[in-house]
């Protein structure tokens, strides 16, 4: 058996003594700190200290409880909450607030040990604080323990005792003596008797250790229990310390006392479990402390990011009632509301999409699309709003365009790609930024890679969580840091994996894979496309006739009730873009009467209202997808390539 002496000043606090440091894999660990406290098996409870005027601890009040805690202290939750201990028992020790008060003022942890009248138990109590004014309780049932005591006084009395005694213990037994050097220093004990859980638990027969002394049974004992194990045996003064046993990978609670002068037992009882929960504890308190500061630090970017543009869509519109102002200034000043207008709804965006990932509300519709087309189509954008013309974007394909149809959701394959895109142009302070994919066997591998500066391998794991931007302490960073986090959410709805290779100085590449579902067969080609949109509102078809008139025929319906009508009558309607609101016969009537006739034909939504229950009408309806306004060119362009692929547009 080994001990180490490193442990967190939390780790301290639970048991009041520092166990020992062992990496431990928690492949279970609930995902909400309240599920995990449900199922501890140790009493758990949050209180906040009150104080007198002289900052003097009176009393406490509780904040939350779980479950084990009301079957360790026979106190339902409902009569615990809110309340503080002298309300719940007015006979409550002064002691006990004395010492919780030192742990929520210091933030040292103590514990005590004390009898449950309501439960006629012993339980020992450790109390730690992370937040001062605050403090947490941990209960532990220790009558097992006391029990054990009460043995070791019954087997003096009697060898047949002993030997009952320690033969059905579920704790392992070891007595020994105290040895003296020449110089008559303590140094060793001679192991006298041991029991058959101590040869469980040590994977060594009791022949093999009994007259032996305990360095020649553990060769490797740290010098640190050599000292306690002595220090009890001469002071009498009984000790508890958890240690980690190499030798079966558990965890055990020593118990160890004195018998007798220059005598030494202890008791071994096994907590992996404990130990496990205690640990699961820790890491989700302090998880759930990050989250929220986490959060608190994306609303108040979140807050900046939104005002900016709001800022300057506000200015600038104020500005273009100004009649004497210039036409270049005019048109300065559009440009700046257009420009801040799409900053404003990328951030609605991302916010909108991270919380449907988040919620499992998000749903992937898979059409055909030419992948090559795709990437070609992302180069192009990015080429244009580029404003560091010095920064080479560089494409690789690998398949032929002929080869490259696939069944996808090109809407989100196209998001992924842009948010890595992205994030190398505002972060990589790169010569060249080269995407492209590769087919492996079953998977599509894609990738973004840049030639700068590299990502800190310490930042590499922080970079995929929502909520966290990593940039240098000199740099001023922008955005919702949503961007990578997205990009990661769909990529796991898509069934794939994404990673980061990056070293400083070196640059980054970004990898991601998604299956391979690739259409063998070619797509025919359209000389014109015939799209027929259902729009009331004048302004808003006018926008989209604009738009589309050059590439494909339009018809125009002004509500649901003519959009079914020509529908019905040109049979040539390859798409239709229809409004939800409309007089007559709205939007999702008028779909559900298309269906009866045709469940082909894609029908994309216009809609102002994204609202959860709206979105299941239209899609039940038979809408493909929805688009939700204000509707730019690009994402137009988008939907109308995802399904109409031959589209010149």
């Amino acid at each position: 058996m080994k001990s180490n002496t490193k442990s967190s000043k939390i780790s301290q606090a639970f048991m009041g003594y520092a166990p020992m440091d062992r990496n431990w894999e928690y492949e279970d660990l609930p995902q909400n700190f309240n599920s995990l406290t449900d199922i501890m098996s140790q009493g758990l409870a949050r209180c906040q200290i009150i104080c007198d005027e002289n900052n003097v601890p009176v009393d406490y009040l509780i904040l939350e409880v779980n479950p084990a805690f009301e079957r360790h202290t026979g106190i339902k939750r409902e009569h615990a909450i809110g309340k503080t201990i002298y309300q719940i028992d007015p006979n409550a020790e002064k002691s006990w607030i004395d010492t919780y008060g030192q742990v929520a003022l210091t933030q040292v942890p103590e514990t005590i040990e004390g009898y449950n009248k309501f439960t006629n138990r012993y339980y020992s109590s450790t109390a730690y604080s992370d937040k001062k004014g605050e403090f947490m309780m941990l209960f532990e049932d220790i009558t097992e323990r006391i029990k054990l005591e009460e043995a070791n006084r019954l087997i003096k009395k009697s060898e047949k005792l002993k030997f009952d005694v320690l033969n059905n213990l579920r704790e392992g037994f070891q007595y020994c003596k105290i040895l003296y050097n020449h110089e008559n220093k303590p140094y060793d004990f001679k192991i006298l008797e041991v029991n058959k859980v101590y040869e469980e638990q040590t994977k060594l027969k009791a022949k093999d250790v009994i007259g032996k002394t305990m360095l020649q049974a553990f060769p490797d004992l740290d010098p640190s229990w050599m000292s306690t194990f002595i220090k009890v045996a001469l002071t009498g003064d009984p000790n508890v310390s958890i240690y980690y046993n190499d030798y079966n990978n558990r965890y055990y609670e020593i118990s160890s006392f004195c018998p007798k002068p220059g005598e030494l037992a202890f008791f071994a009882k096994d907590i992996t479990t404990k130990e496990q929960e205690r640990r699961n504890l820790e890491k989700a308190y302090k998880n759930v402390e990050e989250s929220e500061k986490l959060k608190s630090a994306f609303l108040a970017n979140m807050s900046h990011e939104i005002r900016t543009p709001l800022n300057a869509i506000l200015g600038f519109s104020e500005l273009l009632s100004d009649k004497t102002l210039k036409d270049e200034d005019h048109n300065r000043c559009l440009e700046h509301i257009k420009n801040s207008g799409n900053k404003l709804l990328t951030i609605i965006s991302d916010i909108l999409d991270i919380s449907k990932l988040e919620s499992q509300q998000q749903k992937l519709n898979y059409t055909t699309k030419n992948l090559n087309k795709l990437i070609d189509s992302l180069k192009e954008q990015f080429e244009i709003i580029n404003q560091d013309k010095n920064i080479k974007l560089i494409t690789s394909k690998a398949l032929e365009n002929n080869m490259s149809y696939i069944s996808t959701d090109a809407t989100r394959l196209e998001q992924i790609l842009s948010n890595l895109i992205e994030n190398a142009y505002k972060y990589a302070h790169s010569a060249s930024i080269k995407f492209g994919y590769r087919v492996n066997q079953e998977y599509l591998e894609f990738y973004v890679s840049d030639s700068g500066k590299g990502i800190d391998p310490n930042n590499q794991k922080v970079i995929f969580e929502r909520f966290r931007q990593v940039s240098n302490a000199n740099e001023i960073t922008y955005g919702s840091g949503l961007g990578i986090p997205i990009a990661a959410g769909f990529v796991k709805l898509f069934g794939g994996d994404i990673w980061l290779d990056s070293a400083l100085g070196m640059g980054s590449s970004f990898h991601f894979k998604i299956p391979y579902l690739p259409i063998l067969k070619e797509h025919p080609t359209h000389e014109k496309y015939t799209i027929l949109i259902a729009e009331d509102e004048e302004a808003n078809f006018f926008l989209l006739e604009m738009w589309l008139s050059e590439f494909c025929e339009i018809l125009h319906a002004n509500n649901g009730e003519e959009a079914v009508s020509i529908f019905l009558e040109y049979t040539t309607v390859d798409l239709i873009l229809m409004d939800i609101k409309m007089p007559v016969l709205d939007g999702i009537s008028a779909t559900k009467e298309i269906r009866t006739h045709n469940n082909h034909i894609p029908i994309i939504a216009q809609s102002a209202f994204v609202m959860q229950e709206e979105t299941a009408q239209i899609l039940a309806a038979g809408c493909n997808e929805i688009l939700s306004k204000p509707i730019g060119k690009q994402k137009i362009q988008e939907v109308l390539n995802k399904y109409l692929p031959e589209l010149k547009f």
